[in-house]
């Protein structure tokens, strides 16, 4: 039986907490993407310039680690590193990822094929999103690295006080530029949409909520870090990387410090398809049989999970208790019909009640609903003959007056001032 999770607007940790239950029960299945996708060809370049650039030849002479940001072969074969991981990660990893995860999501079992066959269709417009997002992070990045050594290499104190100031901007720059367009991939793996459509429709996605996605992509930044950056799960291996390289083996440093990124790698993408789906449901109203039938995924094949079973959503503030619901307004009293026609100066009608003519036995054409005594022959006859017998045919019937204990119609609540009515009833 197919497993999903219900559509329903969510809260900032049930984002956290959906993306972690995903990655936790489809483990293997990410895996098996990251190794073929990511790991493989991360091993094949860590591997291939490690013996052509020998960036490590410093622990064999036992001295300390040259710089990066130094023209020297450890620096070339850092950021190669770092270049490598960022495209694959975004480009074909990320694909995967989003495609795979947004089919578990709403239910579905994708398998291998279908992965590489999506990812496949749209490789060139994830890769062309992934290499802007890289362009721009990067690009602002230098920016801010370089314009203070390039324009004031002179005056030191200048220097430091405009990197101080271009460094402090790219904090808050950076954080808008993901919550505005942090969905680019998504929508393009998961509407369908050309590259260039991708900002417009991930702006209108995050359009209100771009704090959450912020808030959602640092405390994923913080946990599980980034490609090609540490993260609190990062830990680990960055440890047992510089214990290797301390006793003299950097080759499997390398190799352990890029396995480990790949477990964890699918924890930085699941939390924005999982986003994506909240922002669609919100902005859209689309709930998961709807989302299941873009995917092909028929509603009778899914099984829910439902976090909070009962009622739906309820947004954030909304109490609906007593203190916070409209005083409700003071309607002058009621007056019945009678008396509006008296007051009026209209003539007042008394409607009889009881059985009327015609209703013989009870209700018309429904004897099952008679009460009392048959009429007609059975018991005292409480109204007149019809019209064309009483008075010879001719004039209006005389009808009695109305009978005051006249039996109820059985299923048939009385009106609340009805004429002649008893106390006690």
């Amino acid at each position: 039986m197919r497993k999903a999770f219900d559509l329903r607007p969510l809260e900032f940790n049930d984002v956290l907490g959906r993306s972690f239950s995903l990655f936790m029960a489809n483990f293997v299945g990410y895996l098996r993407w990251v190794i073929i996708a990511w790991l493989l060809p991360m091993l094949a370049v860590a591997v291939l310039f490690y013996f052509a650039l020998e960036p490590y030849d410093w622990v064999s002479r036992g001295g300390e680690a040259p710089s990066a940001v130094e023209p020297n072969h450890y620096a070339a074969y850092y950021w190669l590193i770092k270049v490598a991981s960022l495209s694959l990660s975004f480009t074909i990893g990320s694909a995967g990822i989003y495609y795979m995860t947004a089919r578990v999501y709403v239910g579905g079992n994708p398998t291998l094929n279908e992965i590489m066959r999506a990812v496949y269709e749209r490789f060139g417009h994830v890769a062309g999103i992934g290499f802007l997002h890289t362009l721009v992070a990067g690009g602002f990045t230098l920016f801010c690295w370089l314009t203070p050594f390039v324009l004031w290499d002179t005056d030191r104190s200048m220097s430091v006080l405009a990197g101080l100031v271009l460094w402090t901007a790219w904090v808050p720059v950076i954080l808008w530029y993901m919550g505005v367009y942090g969905l680019n991939c998504s929508t393009v793996m998961l509407d369908d949409a050309q590259a260039t459509e991708a900002f417009q429709r991930s702006a209108f996605l995050t359009k209100g909520s771009r704090m959450r996605l912020i808030g959602v992509l640092c405390a994923t930044v913080l946990l599980v870090g980034a490609p090609g950056f540490p993260g609190i799960l990062t830990i680990p291996s960055m440890l047992a990387a510089n214990l290797l390289v301390e006793k003299g083996y950097p080759l499997l440093a390398i190799l352990v410090d890029v396995a480990w990124d790949a477990i964890v790698l699918p924890l930085f993408f699941i939390p924005l398809v999982v986003y994506y789906f909240d922002q669609r449901c919100r902005k859209e109203s689309y709930d998961l049989a709807v989302m299941a039938r873009n995917f092909g995924i028929e509603e009778g094949e899914m099984q829910r999970y439902r976090f909070n079973p009962g009622l739906g959503y309820m947004p954030k503030g909304y109490k609906p208790e007593a203190g916070r619901r409209r005083k409700p307004t003071r309607l002058p009293a009621q007056r019945s019909p009678q008396q509006r026609q008296a007051s009026a100066g209209m003539p007042t009608a008394q409607m009889p009640w009881g059985p009327q003519p015609g209703m013989t036995g009870g209700f018309p054409d429904q004897q099952s609903h008679s009460f009392g005594p048959a009429q007609g022959g059975q018991g005292p006859q409480q109204y007149p003959p019809p019209f064309n017998q009483a008075q010879g045919g001719q004039g209006q019937p005389q009808y009695p007056p109305p009978n005051p204990n006249a039996p109820p119609l059985p299923g048939v609540r009385p009106p609340v001032n009805f004429p002649n009515r008893r106390p006690g009833r």
